[in-house]
């Protein structure tokens, strides 16, 4: 389905959607697409992810909404929204982040923040998990507007690195310059 054409950065169209659980072959082929483009940046495997069935996939759909946006028929980036379990129910989670390289720094995940907060108004924190080694992602976000709650996690893959929660508040998701 899909939810608007936006502009931005002066750089072209960008259709904006949101995928369904019939579209679990999308969404798998673009989360292997950005697990092998940036592995570093997430905490699960391209083999894991490869490796799970269309079941699993469609189960993914349950609670989230996925967006993607795409230029053409190509899609240049991806953003799950998730309500967390035990967390206020004005809250979201973006999880699954990822930008195709050709289009970083276009404003692609602006407008995608932008657009969430449009379509699930309800909404006034969003919070994002980023490993801790990843300064690239951190330095994304505050441009976004967020800023560290405080808040951090160890993984639990023996890796010694940890992951801290950034948060912003929604009328300033994606409007900071």
């Amino acid at each position: 389905m899909s939810v608007a054409v936006r502009y931005y950065g002066g750089v072209g169209p960008v259709e904006l959607e949101i995928l369904v659980a019939d579209q679990w072959r999308t969404l798998r082929d673009i989360r292997l697409r950005a697990l092998k483009d940036s592995p570093a940046a997430y905490i699960s495997e391209y083999e894991v992810e490869a490796a799970r069935g269309e079941e699993n996939w469609r189960d993914d759909f349950a609670l989230p909404q996925w967006v993607v946006a795409r230029r053409g028929e190509r899609i240049i980036g991806l953003v799950r929204s998730l309500q967390v379990e035990g967390r206020p129910a004005d809250e979201r989670h973006l999880e699954s982040v990822w930008v195709d390289p050709r289009d970083r720094r276009t404003g692609v995940l602006r407008t995608i923040l932008r657009h969430l907060t449009e379509v699930e108004p309800e909404v006034r924190d969003w919070r994002v998990w980023v490993l801790d080694t990843n300064a690239v992602a951190r330095n994304v976000y505050d441009r976004l507007g967020f800023s560290p709650t405080g808040e951090s996690q160890p993984l639990t893959d023996g890796s010694g690195r940890s992951e801290i929660r950034l948060g912003a508040r929604s009328e300033r998701v994606g409007r900071s310059e």
